[in-house]
Order: C-alpha cells, then sequence, then structure tokens
C-alpha cells in the first residue's frame, strides 16, 4: 500500500486522489477539480503490488480523465 501512495503523490497536482480499502481490495479515486471529472478503479492486492500494472491502471486512469476534459500530462506519472 505505501508504494501505491508514494506513486499517488507524484499525481499531485493537479489531480486529487484517495485510496479507501474494502478488505484485500483498494478503491482508488483519482479526480481533476479544475474540470471536474472523476474515475474509479478497484484494485486487488496483486495488482497494486505489480509497479507495471499499476502504472498501465494509472496511465489508463489518467487518459479516462482526459478524455473528460482533464488537462493532466501524463508525463507526471511513471514508474522512476
Amino acid at each position: 500500500m505505501r508504494d501505491l501512495r508514494v506513486l499517488l503523490e507524484r499525481l499531485d497536482p493537479p489531480l486529487r486522489h484517495s485510496v479507501e480499502t474494502r478488505g484485500d481490495e483498494v478503491l482508488l479515486t483519482l479526480e481533476d477539480p479544475q474540470v471536474p471529472a472523476k474515475v474509479q478503479r478497484n484494485l486487488e492486492h496483486r495488482q497494486w503490488h505489480n509497479d507495471t500494472v499499476l502504472a498501465v491502471i494509472l496511465l489508463h486512469a489518467i487518459n479516462e480523465l482526459r478524455g473528460k476534459g482533464s488537462h493532466a500530462p501524463l508525463e507526471a506519472f511513471t514508474l522512476a
């Protein structure tokens, strides 16, 4: 979970995020308050513990926000 939070902190600003634990799963919410636009992802334990899978999920979520009018840069998130 710590790795997920570290990666998400790289998105701020301009995106806000929240992580809600639901048993073995995590509900991830990304929000661009300037649009406003919001996306959610339900992550299984194996997904948020795999850096590569998590990167793809986050990039898809950011792309979805961009489709809703957000100007969040895709470069804001990297695995490095």
